[in-house]
């Protein structure tokens, strides 16, 4: 495995669009650079672009129309000798498929995230760009079976390219709809539910504002992978088998 001068692993965060030609070869640039500033001294970050897909992840069509290509992505990376992937959305699509098709870790910030939230307070919020949110994000917390401890999901009303882009209200929206989300709701612990949202780099100053944790699912994810490659550890193939070898009918 090739990691480079001083590196002993590599990590691939999988973006879920083709990010080249939504928002341009810099905002993958920054979002490796942001990647890697919280890395440990020991991981090289790589962020591979979806080979097609929507310009962004917001709802159940456009997490199985990438979902492919997130395989495929993530599959290339294992072959090509990566220790362990991500899978760079908060929905965390295709990551049971990929799960089946990689014996390396591989990470969802949305569960990664959530799970760390447990362990911060009691009841926890989730900041979404739309209200749509709930209706996709409710089955998977009641499959994680943490579904009682969930405050509310509620969208800040931005897309999620618009948050990319940093639109100008995006902040202001953010600190209300999580005001609410505390005032009344009660949560004590808010996860943001978007990887354009917490790439932003607002967990610590909403954090600060509000007086209570912030999760980031970015460094949540990122943290997680590199945990399991400290302790040696994978998924399970009992969870995840490998799938039975049959030829793809295209």
């Amino acid at each position: 495995m090739t990691t480079g001068p001083g590196h002993e692993r590599w990590i691939c965060y999988q973006l879920v669009a083709p990010m080249e030609r939504v928002l341009g070869t810099a905002e993958i640039e920054r979002r490796r650079d942001f990647l890697q500033t919280h890395a440990d001294a020991r991981t090289r970050i790589e962020v591979r672009s979806a080979a097609a897909g929507y310009p962004s992840i917001e709802s159940e069509r456009d997490a199985v129309a990438v979902s492919p290509h997130i395989v495929a992505g993530l599959r290339e990376a294992a072959a090509q000798g990566a220790s362990a992937g991500i899978v760079g959305c908060f929905s965390d699509p295709a990551l049971d498929a990929v799960r089946e098709s990689v014996r390396m870790p591989v990470v969802g910030p949305g569960q990664s995230s959530v799970m760390l939230a447990l362990q911060l307070g009691e009841r926890f919020s989730i900041l979404s760009p739309l209200d749509s949110a709930v209706k996709r994000h409710t089955p998977r917390l009641r499959a994680m079976g943490v579904a009682e401890r969930l405050a509310s999901i509620r969208g800040v009303g931005v897309s999620v390219v618009d948050l990319a882009r940093r639109a100008n209200d995006a902040m202001d929206r953010i600190v209300t709809v999580a005001q609410r989300c505390v005032e009344e709701d009660g949560a004590d612990v808010l996860v943001m539910g978007c990887m354009s949202m917490a790439f932003m780099g607002i967990v610590r100053p909403l954090a600060d504002r509000l007086g209570l944790p912030v999760v980031s699912p970015v460094l949540a994810a990122l943290k997680t992978a590199e945990i399991l490659l400290d302790m040696g550890l994978s998924h399970a193939r009992t969870a995840w088998p490998e799938p039975p070898e049959k030829p793809y009918l295209a």
